[in-house]
């Protein structure tokens, strides 16, 4: 996780985005105050995110993975974690398809 990196510096821009995505995704202003109750028990490694075993899996799962095992304590932060990390992070499964529909004759 690159929050617990121990050069992780906190970027403004970053930091608005998170609270952006956040309410596009969540939209229920209590849900909402949950996850960012819960962002300060990940942020100081509180329970099961700070174990001994729960840092080594920072090193040995994929961030989805992670959240799903050491995660279950702030089940909404969890949730929310997991939707985030399951977004596509390139366009290029829409290239492929924009590229499909170009070859499409009407």
């Amino acid at each position: 996780m690159l929050h617990y990196h121990p050069d992780f510096k906190v970027d403004y821009e970053v930091k608005r985005g998170m609270y952006e995505c956040l309410e596009r995704l969540v939209r229920d202003l209590d849900v909402m105050s949950k996850i960012d109750f819960q962002l300060e028990s990940f942020k100081s490694k509180y329970g099961l995110y700070g174990t001994p075993l729960a840092q080594l899996g920072l090193k040995t799962k994929t961030p989805s993975q992670w959240w799903e095992s050491y995660g279950d304590e702030h089940p909404e932060l969890q949730r929310f974690a997991i939707r985030v990390l399951n977004l596509t992070c390139s366009s290029s499964g829409c290239e492929r398809n924009w590229s499909a529909f170009e070859r499409v004759r009407i």
